[in-house]
């Protein structure tokens, strides 16, 4: 860095943005590389990284040295990709269990099995109906257990693009269904944990 190290720390402790973005400018690619070792999206590993930097500011008046900062930074990114990948794995095991509460059959007693039939056989006559582009994703991620990335691949499109057809498909497939009053209370619940 062009500045010494105390008076860029000095400024930067005092609130001087200008030093926060020299900070900025030097450490950003390191952890940028560092998280996305960890954090295979794209988006997610600048989200993580950018609130790391956040919290860098939000701390400012703490650090002492650039070693501080850079240790702050490297814990902070090493915590921030644990609880992501955590709650990414807590997620997808509540997708996997509602997704198969939702297409299978319910356990024994639930409801009438004619009732289950006819729900079950409503649920997959909406999803064909969904737009192509959805109906792919949405089966490719909810019914053949694709990784974002993976589905990407086989579809020659971004990890973005396959967000966007799941959410409006989960979109698509909630108002129908809520409008054919099937699975009111299950489907909202499954949607809002999808999109929360």
């Amino acid at each position: 860095m062009a500045q010494p190290d105390d008076d860029l720390i000095s400024q930067f402790t005092h609130g001087d943005t200008g030093a926060f973005s020299a900070i900025y400018l030097e450490y950003y690619p390191t952890l940028y590389s560092f998280v996305k070792k960890f954090i295979l999206e794209k988006e997610d590993a600048e989200d993580i990284t950018a609130d790391i930097f956040a919290k860098l500011w939000q701390m400012r008046d703490r650090f002492e040295s650039i070693k501080n900062i850079e240790a702050f930074l490297y814990i902070t990114g090493r915590n921030a990709c644990l609880d992501f990948l955590r709650t990414l794995k807590r997620r997808n095991e509540k997708q996997k269990d509602l997704i198969y509460t939702l297409l299978q059959e319910p356990m024994e007693g639930t409801l009438p099995e004619d009732i289950k039939t006819e729900v079950l056989k409503k649920i997959y006559e909406e999803i064909e109906k969904l737009p192509k582009s959805c109906r792919n994703v949405f089966k490719m991620a909810y019914l053949q257990d694709w990784s974002n990335s993976e589905i990407a691949a086989s579809l020659q499109i971004n990890n973005q693009s396959v967000r966007n057809h799941k959410l409006r498909a989960i979109k698509l497939l909630r108002m129908t269904l809520l409008a054919k009053k099937l699975l009111i209370s299950l489907f909202a619940g499954i949607c809002c944990l999808y999109m929360g």
